[in-house]
């Protein structure tokens, strides 16, 4: 039924109760999960002075660090599973990110979190599970 399960993880405490949810489900199918964090994308700050390039260049390799911590210690968590778990961090929007991936990468199942966000951001931006869950080529599974 599943063969392939993307996780999009954000850090956040029910992204990781997504993740083992994923895992759960990718146990029982033999599926191959993978793990996936969306780099908040920061094209406006081009506008800026070279001062601001290089601000920009720390800012980035910042967010790249964490997002490879967010993966790591996702993967540490789940230290005896047989499932084959990948990751992967990209650049951009991420619910756009998040529905490109499960497109591309024929995914069968997205496991996600339901907000990562607080409650007061969340409501002003749309969050990014119900983005997702209305544009997704495939199901959803939304973990509270």
């Amino acid at each position: 039924m599943y063969k392939k399960i993307l996780v999009p993880l954000d850090g956040s405490a029910t992204a990781m109760m997504a993740a083992a949810q994923a895992i759960d489900i990718a146990e029982k199918y033999s599926a191959q999960v993978t793990l996936l964090h969306v780099c908040p994308n920061f094209n406006f700050m081009n506008e800026f002075s070279m001062h601001a390039a290089i601000d920009y260049t720390q800012l980035k390799e910042e967010f790249t660090v964490q997002g490879e911590k967010i993966l790591a210690d996702a993967l540490a968590k789940f230290p005896d599973t047989q499932v084959n778990i990948n990751k992967k961090l990209v650049w951009g929007y991420p619910s756009e990110e998040i529905i490109q991936e499960a497109n591309e990468g024929g995914y069968d199942l997205i496991v996600t979190g339901s907000r990562g966000l607080s409650a007061i951001k969340g409501y002003l931006m749309g969050s990014v599970s119900n983005r997702v869950t209305k544009h997704a080529p495939c199901p959803v599974l939304v973990v509270r």
